[in-house]
């Protein structure tokens, strides 16, 4: 039997330890998204729990500063909040691979109420923004934030009747990121309580930062989404190559 020629390069050996460092890094960005996934969920829950207490109309659980505006207008309100807690309930789900896989019809009936939902927080965000806190600051941002919402949402929905599916999913996350702004929103009041910043200045910034802070994480992940070119991040159209 002939000895191995020394000059000819062996295949190293196989291993489930080389198999493991080989599907780690492959492996991670999964966990990452679950990750992401479980937290965004989360964190929509609580909210919608804690905001879903406006529904009630009863005055002990509105912010002190805008009983009155709340009461004097709880179509307005039930509208914004009742609209914005479907939204953010249901908005998770849309991001589950799997689900539009296997249950596409479910995927579009979901998609169509959350744009339904989406519709009401719009709408009843705009109605109640001029009568905010800290104008015309606040008032201002909380504008230009149901504006946002009502836009991204549409151009989402016009992506996907186009069935240009890489556009339409980042216009989603988009719009799902703007409806988080409800979060963000308690969290930067609370963070902002605990360093002692007065309630209307922490509020006046939040009216922007609920909604910029969450765009600016949103554009993270697009850059991210598989398969997506630089043109359905943006939604412009190349230019034509110059003719000749």
């Amino acid at each position: 039997m002939n000895a191995p020629d020394p000059r000819v390069p062996t295949a190293a050996p196989y291993s489930t330890a080389t198999a493991t460092a080989a599907a780690g890094p492959a492996a991670r960005p999964g966990r990452a998204r679950r990750a992401g996934w479980w937290t965004v969920t989360v964190l929509a829950f609580a909210t919608a729990l804690f905001t879903a207490r406006y529904l009630t109309l009863d005055p002990e659980v509105f912010l002190d500063q805008q009983r009155a505006v709340y009461l004097a207008h709880r179509g307005s309100l039930v509208l914004h909040v009742g609209g914005g807690v479907l939204a953010i309930l249901l908005g998770p789900w849309q991001f589950l691979p799997r689900l539009r896989a296997r249950r596409p019809g479910l995927h579009r009936l979901t998609g169509r109420l959350y744009l339904l939902a989406v519709l009401a927080a719009g709408t009843g965000g705009l109605l109640m923004a001029p009568r905010g806190l800290v104008g015309p600051v606040a008032p201002i941002g909380f504008t230009g934030l149901a504006v946002l919402l009502l836009l991204s949402s549409a151009l989402a929905w016009r992506a996907g009747r186009r069935r240009d599916i890489l556009r339409h999913r980042a216009w989603a996350v988009r719009s799902y990121a703007l409806i988080l702004a409800a979060a963000t929103l308690r969290i930067w009041l609370v963070v902002m309580d605990l360093a002692g910043v007065p309630f209307e200045q922490a509020y006046a910034t939040a009216a922007w930062t609920c909604w910029l802070i969450n765009l600016v994480l949103a554009e993270h992940v697009i850059a991210r989404l598989p398969g997506l070119p630089p043109t359905a991040r943006t939604g412009r159209v190349p230019a034509a190559p110059p003719a000749g």
